[in-house]
Formats: C-alpha cells, sequence, structure tokens
C-alpha cells in the first residue's frame, strides 16, 4: 500500500500515473525511474525529500501504470512526456532527478525544454558509446541476460519475487525490495526491443544550461559511466558537479544509500 496519493493526468497522449507527497508551497522535484522500474522504486528517496520539496513519482511510458504506445519511443519521446506533464500540471521549472533511463530523459528534458527545468540529478546515465569491436558483443550478451532474468520474475508469485530481490540486491534497504518486484509485472517487455544504444549524450548536454549533478558509480560493480565519461560530461556543462560514490553499482542510492543522499541533499539545497 502506498503512503501517498495517486492519479493520472493526460499529456502528450499518454494517461500518465503518478504519485505526489504535496506540500504546498514547495518546489517540485520529479523522480524519473529506470528500465523495468515504476514510481514507487523512489519510496525511500520520496520520504527523504519531502520534507524539503513536493515531490512526484511518475511510471514512464510503458511502465508501472502509465502504458502507452511504444511506436517511436526513444529519450525524445521520454523527455516530451515529461514536458507535456509538467505543462499539464502547471508545475512551472522544476528540479529533476533521475536514474539510468530516467537520468537520460531528464538530461533531455533540460536540452529540449530548459525552461522547465531548475536543476538535475542524474544517477548513472547510460553516457557511453558503443564500441562493437571491442565491448559490444560481451555487453550485449550481459544485456540478454539481465533481460531473461527480469522476464523469469514474471512467471514467479509475488512472495517468491521478494524472495528474489533480496537474493539479487542483498545490500538495498528492505523497503527497495517490494516495489522493485512488483515493477517487474508492470513493465511492457517489448521496452527491451525498442531502447536506444547509440546515445548522443555529448551533444545534450552541451545543451542544459541548468545545475547539473552527475553521480557516478564504479563500473567495475557495474555502473555504466566510466571516469573519462564522467570528466567529459562535467567539461561540457557550464554548471556541472560530479561526485562519485564508491563501491556502488549502477543502482547507486540502492547501493550506498546514506551516502548518497547525503551528497545529493547538499546539491540541492545550493541550487
Amino acid at each position: 500500500m502506498a503512503e501517498w496519493p495517486d492519479n493520472y493526468v493526460q499529456a502528450n497522449g499518454l494517461n500518465i500515473h503518478y504519485y505526489r507527497t504535496g506540500g504546498e508551497g514547495r518546489p517540485v522535484i520529479i523522480l524519473l525511474h529506470g528500465v523495468v522500474d515504476n514510481g514507487l522504486c523512489w519510496t525511500p528517496v520520496a520520504r527523504d525529500l519531502q520534507g524539503q520539496f513536493d515531490v512526484i513519482m511518475t511510471d514512464a511510458r510503458g511502465h508501472g501504470r502509465t502504458g502507452g504506445s511504444l511506436e517511436g519511443f526513444s529519450y525524445k519521446l521520454l523527455s516530451d512526456d515529461v514536458a507535456a506533464f509538467i505543462r499539464a500540471l502547471g508545475l512551472g521549472s522544476v528540479y529533476l532527478f533521475g536514474h539510468s533511463m530516467g537520468a537520460m530523459t531528464a538530461a533531455t528534458v533540460a536540452a529540449n525544454y530548459p525552461e522547465l527545468v531548475r536543476a538535475l540529478v542524474l544517477e548513472d546515465p547510460p553516457f557511453r558509446d558503443e564500441e562493437p569491436d571491442q565491448d559490444g558483443e560481451g555487453r550485449s550478451e550481459r544485456m540478454l541476460q539481465f533481460f531473461q532474468g527480469i522476464l523469469a520474475l514474471r512467471n514467479l508469485s509475488p512472495e517468491e519475487r521478494l524472495v528474489a530481490a533480496r537474493k539479487y540486491n542483498p545490500r538495498w534497504d528492505e523497503v527497495e525490495l517490494a516495489p522493485w518486484a512488483e515493477s517487474k509485472v508492470e513493465f511492457n517487455p517489448e521496452v527491451f526491443r525498442h531502447l536506444e544504444r547509440d546515445i548522443p549524450w555529448r551533444e545534450i548536454l552541451s545543451r542544459i544550461r541548468c545545475p547539473l549533478l552527475l553521480v557516478t558509480g564504479d563500473p567495475a560493480a557495474g555502473a555504466i559511466v566510466a571516469p573519462q565519461a564522467a570528466q567529459e560530461a562535467e567539461d561540457l556543462c557550464e554548471h556541472g558537479e560530479v561526485i562519485h560514490i564508491a563501491g556502488a553499482g549502477h543502482c547507486i542510492h540502492r547501493d550506498r544509500y546514506a551516502e548518497t543522499m547525503t551528497q545529493i541533499q547538499n546539491f540541492l539545497c545550493r541550487v
């Protein structure tokens, strides 16, 4: 049972589902989840931010309870969804905090709709280049194994999915596990077929003018953003900052929650 009210809004041809903590007069921050997750996967983060922000957790196109067509699925389309959502609710200029797919979506919103974004937090976005002659084949195999594992969860009972969540994510807080497990049966598996591979992240970053915090983990532990890419990102952004969370994998705030959120909240208090 969610601890916040949920609702739907019509935007960009979608019936977008979201949770909202509320808080009259507080600045709005929208949390954008990664692939195969849903809005409630942000539960611990929303709890920590709701005293300072009016927190909104959306379900992306093809995820959670949002649904929608996947025709033309791309980061541009996902960013158009977010921009339409912001305008439909009359939110003005907001903070965006995204993880993985959600981070790339947030960056694209800031580049294409600068008037709608006050500041950005990007947690391990897909800032990498496809290198088929080097690691591309191995990466494709790892992604295939990941997708097959996720799809296998859909055949389990809710109790079995929770057991699997504890097994796969031993470092996560217990409160993370139920939303993670539930999200795996809600998303449209066709999303896998439409994910962009060759993402022009440098061009997108070069057009961002708002304050930006890039949160990176360790590639050896499964994080995407390598040190060289992080340095490029910081150089490309006029108001960009980078923090590195040692020992964290791709799900940085879940792996090293207290350390990650302390630094993110410090950033949000300054911008």
